[in-house]
């Protein structure tokens, strides 16, 4: 019973594990209360109990007449909710039952290596046989690739050399942070700590040295949440500013358990008024979604990328990509070429 409830416990933060266990806690559940329903009858109206349990079994089973254009309506609008959720949710099972056996303990190799020996392992795994530059341009294989690359663990608590805590990092411009956590929420979606990317295509390089392994990765743009209602215009001028355009949201879980999107502005404040009621959001959970399309690398943290100079003289080039300016292999090119003493 201790083992079952641990598992239960490891799993239930996953989104696909999860539903499967509250699959099973239904049904459990359901189960429960039928014989707590029976052994009530069988006290209070001698009813015995085999009798009262059977009797919700036939209630569950009786016919019932409906018109046949009424249940093809409803088919047909059953059909349209969960066609796309119920294709995805199985293929993610697929996928970690696939890749299970796949995924490496780094935790044993990991003590005193430097980050960029651990990304070039690691894009050995998630790239193997590839040298050079290699495009994936299958928005679902490139998800995949991603997935294995970034998989657990992926922080330490631990520092035999430097930067061996936190290995991999992306970077933009001159922003940058090192990845925590890396979930696939679709078959072409990924949450890259708080950011949700919507995967185009990625480039891999892998050469001689480890020092200079990167990823590219380009997403596609997504609907607003309609939070803030921002006009073409605005998103316009955003792309003209930075390049892309995005919005920031927390998410937080209403009295039927589904996540639902707050204002940045509530999420910082902790609160949000929620059918007429304030509602404490201290739990809720950041998000950023990109409203057109951004791009980004993916690279260790001792990397000669990890630099002011790389970010100001990457940031035309990624933009320019964007917008279909250059073609991406100008930027490959530019990437490999970028020394190390020039950090």
């Amino acid at each position: 019973m201790k083992k079952a409830v641990t598992i239960i416990q490891e799993n239930w933060k996953d989104p696909v594990w999860s539903k499967v266990i509250s699959a099973g806690i239904i049904a459990v559940i359901s189960f429960i209360l039928a014989s707590i329903y029976a052994l009530i009858k069988n006290i209070f109206s001698k009813v015995p109990f085999t009798e009262s349990f059977n009797s919700l079994t036939i209630f569950f089973n009786k016919d019932i007449e409906i018109k046949i254009w009424l249940l093809i309506l409803l088919l047909v609008f059953y059909l349209i909710l969960i066609t796309n959720s119920a294709k995805e949710f199985f293929n993610n099972i697929y996928l970690k039952i696939k890749t299970k056996d796949k995924q490496i303990d780094d935790r044993v190799k990991h003590p005193g290596e430097s980050s960029t020996s651990f990304f070039y392992r690691r894009m050995a795994s998630a790239f193997p046989g590839e040298r050079g530059v290699c495009w994936f341009n299958d928005p679902f294989e490139a998800t995949k690739r991603l997935n294995i690359l970034l998989r657990e663990p992926l922080c330490f608590e631990f520092e035999k050399r430097e930067f061996a805590t936190d290995p991999i990092w992306w970077f933009r411009d001159t922003s940058s942070s090192h990845i925590k956590k890396e979930l696939r929420i679709g078959r072409r979606k990924i949450l890259l700590n708080y950011e949700q990317l919507k995967i185009k295509r990625i480039a891999s390089y892998r050469g001689r040295s480890d020092h200079n392994a990167f990823i590219y990765v380009e997403v596609n743009g997504e609907k607003q949440t309609g939070l803030y209602n921002n006009n073409e215009e605005n998103i316009k001028k955003n792309i003209d500013t930075f390049g892309y355009s995005w919005e920031e949201y927390g998410l937080i879980r209403n009295w039927a358990g589904q996540e639902i999107p707050i204002r940045r502005e509530d999420y910082d404040d902790g609160a949000t008024v929620l059918n007429g009621k304030i509602k404490d959001t201290l739990n809720a959970k950041l998000r950023v979604r990109y409203l057109s399309r951004y791009n980004f690398i993916i690279t260790s943290k001792g990397s000669p990328f990890n630099s002011n100079k790389f970010g100001f003289d990457s940031k035309q080039y990624m933009d320019d990509i964007l917008q279909d300016k250059i073609d991406p292999n100008i930027f490959m090119d530019f990437m490999i070429n970028f020394k190390r003493s020039e950090k």
